[in-house]
């Protein structure tokens, strides 16, 4: 195609399962950040600069946990219509019949 760009579904697939990968990697560093978490405990420290971030560290860490939670719904959603673009052009390109 000379003015504009073409669009194959086996393309599009490989797009999905390239979000699907991101996705599954991203609930792996999730699993690590929550073990470090679990293992860290109360790392604040015993001065004032600990008692300081004592009062605001629950909120630091579910604002993180939750910061990956909603990068890996969007990944799952962005795979999901890939993978919907995909099947409708598959469906046009197959024969008539």
């Amino acid at each position: 195609m000379e003015n504009g760009y073409t669009a194959g579904w086996p393309g599009i697939m490989r797009g999905a399962g390239a979000y699907d990968d991101e996705a599954t990697h991203a609930r792996e560093v999730l699993r690590r950040v929550t073990e470090a978490f679990a293992r860290a405990g109360r790392p604040m420290g015993h001065d004032h600069y600990g008692a300081e971030l004592e009062k605001s560290f629950p909120q630091l860490k579910a604002d993180v946990i939750d910061a990956f939670h909603a990068h890996i719904a969007d990944l799952d959603r962005t795979r999901d219509g890939l993978r919907v673009t995909a099947a409708g052009y598959r469906a046009a390109d197959a024969p008539e019949g």
